[in-house]
């Protein structure tokens, strides 16, 4: 059970009932339409993961 209630994809359509979610230890769902939604991407092996990254290399890092 979770208190997530919609998964979508980026760019795609949501993915299918059953599809292995890859958390990567880190979820950041946000409220759209009054509804906690996780937003993902499809990675390797059929799953999907959310579409934020737990540590994003910032911009200009070498600056």
């Amino acid at each position: 059970m979770s208190a997530i209630g919609r998964v979508t994809q980026l760019g795609g359509p949501p993915p299918a009932d059953g599809t292995e979610l890859d958390t990567r230890d880190f979820v950041r769902p946000r409220w759209q339409d009054g509804v906690l939604t996780l937003v993902t991407m499809p990675v390797a092996g059929g799953r999907v993961a959310p579409f934020e990254v737990p540590n994003p290399t910032p911009c200009c890092a070498d600056h």
